[in-house]
């Protein structure tokens, strides 16, 4: 039995066909989720089987409790390119990351040792420096899926359209076209209300640019709207949950600044240039400016 877990972004939807590609479109079960919550994933995904086989992990940070969580697979092979290191891991469980890596994906085919466009689409869609209308168009759809839809079912569209590239094929594309317009059309909003609802100060002799939602918005595109000299961007994304409130926060930077320092100091991870992290508990503007002055002093 094969199990695969991956994020829910570009990077982890063509990693994942690509690895798809590479055991030649065998049906395997599929979980794409998030660093946060990888570790209840794996525990969950072992629920009620006798015989667990391999596990591959794509495009996730880790920690210890996850990588041990893993563990009790039969075999684990984890590829990432984000900026994190085990500090113990079990034979059985090989570890591969690039953090030099535009994308997990191009770690992904290096591994495998495949030669695909998508990797290099998928440099372009991570990075946030597409110039290819492909790589636009996949950001686009995968997108619109996740706008479009949540928990199970979202799981089996992002699964059917890693199938989908797989193939190589990028005129399934205009399949997405009636969910892309939709998704389009709220963007749209999005756009202006990161215009009107952006807050700019100025911190620790650099500019901040904070922008606060409830909803669950791109953050590529709020990052792309904010002036170039803007040092730190951050994206606070609150959740009201049943037990407990929840923030996303997410960190960006136009200049040279490390946000990834910030981001370890809320408990999460990722790039220098791009960052995030999950808190449950409201995390307030002060806060964040705060934790600013402090680390950045």
């Amino acid at each position: 039995m094969i199990t695969a877990m991956t994020h829910m972004d570009s990077d982890g939807v063509i990693s994942l066909s690509l690895f798809l590609k590479k055991i030649g479109g065998a049906r395997i079960r599929v979980y794409f989720t998030s660093p946060v919550q990888l570790r209840d994933t794996i525990c969950r995904s072992v629920l009620h089987l006798k015989n667990l086989g391999e596990l591959y992990i794509f495009d996730l940070a880790g920690e210890n409790k996850a990588v041990y969580a893993a563990s009790i697979y039969d075999r684990v092979v984890w590829i990432d390119h984000h900026d994190w290191e085990p500090e113990n891991k079990p034979e059985h469980v090989e570890i591969i990351i690039d953090k030099k890596a535009k994308s997990a994906a191009r770690v992904v085919a290096r591994y495998f040792n495949l030669d695909s466009f998508l990797v290099d689409l998928a440099d372009q869609i991570d990075s946030n420096s597409v110039k290819d209308e492909d790589a636009e168009k996949i950001r686009t759809v995968i997108g619109a899926l996740r706008y479009g839809f949540s928990g199970v079912e979202l799981n089996r569209k992002l699964y059917k359209f890693a199938r989908e590239l797989m193939n190589e094929d990028l005129s399934v594309l205009e399949s997405y076209k009636n969910i892309v317009d939709k998704y389009t059309k709220w963007l749209e909003k999005v756009i202006e209300n990161v215009k009107k609802g952006t807050k700019i100060f100025h911190v620790a002799d650099m500019k901040v640019a904070i922008y606060e939602t409830m909803e669950a918005v791109p953050v590529y595109l709020i990052s792309n709207e904010i002036d170039d000299d803007v040092d730190i961007i951050v994206i606070l994304i609150h959740w009201l949950g049943k037990e407990k409130p929840t923030t996303k926060l997410e960190f960006r930077t136009h200049t040279d600044v490390d946000v990834l320092k910030i981001a370890k100091f809320f408990g999460g991870g990722g790039h220098k240039k791009a960052s995030g992290a999950s808190v449950r508990d409201i995390v307030t503007i002060p806060e964040v400016l705060k934790a600013i002055e402090l680390l950045y002093t």
